[in-house]
């Protein structure tokens, strides 16, 4: 089952508390105001999320084979493709799936779960902490962790999303 958590839910030696520390730290990024908004974002007008060309790989370097990058290139699931796959989501998943797009990496239920919380992820402009099992039917065994952070263009448009994919247990770093 999909659940919608809490970071406090995640402990601190998983790669995406890491993640959600790193990019607490980010330029324009405060992670208080990154859990759940009011239903109107407005109320924060100056509120704005990090540049995609402020993320640097180098600095989260030990959580890189647990990162996905999904760019957005159109509505739905066709326009999410999924640009990056750190090997250990690969080994969680049992499958590559660089360079296709959500529809063609998952079956449509699944493809559709993921793409509604991108959208939300976008149009909340915060961060989505989840649990869930791994979506492959020969790994549904195993419990992850998912942190989604959205990161915007110049013109202040979310465009990527840097997703931390993680086992639920202690010491993963």
């Amino acid at each position: 089952m999909h659940q919608t958590i809490s970071l406090s839910g995640i402990p601190v030696t998983n790669p995406v508390s890491v993640m959600a520390s790193f990019y607490a730290n980010l330029t324009g990024a405060a992670l208080s105001r990154l859990m759940p908004l009011p239903d109107k974002i407005d109320d924060n007008p100056d509120f704005t999320l990090p540049l995609w060309t402020s993320f640097d790989p180098l600095k989260v370097r030990k959580i890189l084979p647990w990162v996905m990058v999904i760019q957005r290139v159109g509505p739905g699931p066709e326009g999410h493709v999924i640009k990056l796959e750190g090997n250990r989501i690969v080994e969680l998943s049992g499958v590559n799936s660089m360079g296709k797009s959500l529809a063609e990496a998952f079956d449509a239920e699944v493809a559709a779960i993921k793409w509604q919380e991108l959208d939300q992820v976008s149009k909340s402009r915060s961060v989505s902490y989840t649990r869930s099992p791994v979506p492959r039917d020969n790994r549904s065994f195993i419990e992850i962790f998912r942190g989604c952070f959205p990161f915007c263009d110049e013109e202040g448009v979310v465009s990527r999303f840097l997703v931390v994919v993680a086992p639920v247990r202690d010491g993963l770093i």
